[in-house]
C-alpha cells in the first residue's frame, strides 16, 4: 500500500466486500473461487491495494482464508443481508476520511479507478462507477460524514446500495463515466463467468 495522505488528499482505506452468501452460485464464497489461477479475493487485493493507505476485508465466513489477503472484520450474521452493512462497520474500523468500496469478486479491477473516483468526488461526497451500460454502486468513494446517513438507512430496514445513493442530496453523490473500463466491473455470479 501507498500512503497517498496528505492535508489536499486525505487518507482513502480501501474496503474489499467479501460477506455475500453467494446465492446464485449455490452459497459459494464467491471471492475464493479460482479466477485465472489465483482466488479472486487476492487479484482485487493485488489491483486496489497500491491505489490506498490501507486495506480491510469484509467477511462473514473463512476468516482465516480471508486473513491471508488483509486485515478482516466481520459484521453480524443477521445483519449481512445488505453489502452496506459491511461499509458501516468499516466506518467503526477504520479512521481514514475515505473509503473505496470494491466487491471481492471483481478480479480484474482497473488500477487507477480510485484516483479517478477521488478526482471526481464532491467535498464530503460519494463517487460511483458507470460502465456505459448501467451503474456499478459496489465500486464506490465515500466520505466519512456519509456514515450517520448509511446507517440511518439501514436502520430504516433499507438495504439498496443505489436506492441509498439516490437519497442522498445531488450535490453530494457523482456518477463517473468509466465504459472505458468496463470490464473491470465484471464480476463473477456463475459458473460461467469464470470463462
Amino acid at each position: 500500500m501507498t500512503n497517498h495522505s496528505s492535508p489536499q488528499n486525505p487518507a482513502v482505506t480501501g474496503v474489499v466486500l467479501c460477506g455475500g452468501g453467494g446465492t446464485r452460485m449455490g452459497g459459494t464464497d464467491k471471492p475464493l473461487i479460482r479466477f485465472r489461477g489465483a482466488p479472486m479475493v487476492e487479484q482485487v487485493v493485488t489491483r486496489l491495494a497500491p491505489q490506498v493507505d490501507q486495506l480491510v476485508i469484509s467477511a462473514n465466513r473463512n476468516l482465516k482464508t480471508y486473513a491471508a489477503f488483509g486485515q478482516v472484520f466481520t459484521d453480524s450474521p443477521m445483519e449481512s443481508r445488505s453489502p452496506l452493512t459491511g461499509v458501516v462497520r468499516a466506518f467503526q474500523e477504520v479512521a481514514s476520511e475515505w473509503l473505496m468500496i470494491c466487491p471481492g469478486d471483481a478480479p480484474l479491477l482497473d488500477t487507477a479507478l480510485v484516483k479517478r473516483l477521488r478526482d471526481a468526488a464532491p467535498p464530503s461526497g460519494a463517487a460511483f462507477c458507470h460502465d456505459g451500460y448501467r451503474a456499478q454502486v459496489l465500486h464506490l468513494l465515500l466520505h466519512r460524514s456519509l456514515e450517520p446517513i448509511l446507517a440511518a438507512y439501514l436502520d430504516g430496514g433499507h438495504r439498496g446500495v443505489e436506492g441509498w445513493l439516490n437519497t442522498l442530496a445531488r450535490s453530494r453523490v457523482v456518477m463517473v463515466d468509466c465504459h472505458d473500463i468496463a470490464a473491470s466491473f465484471r464480476n463473477v455470479n456463475t459458473t460461467d463467468d469464470l470463462d
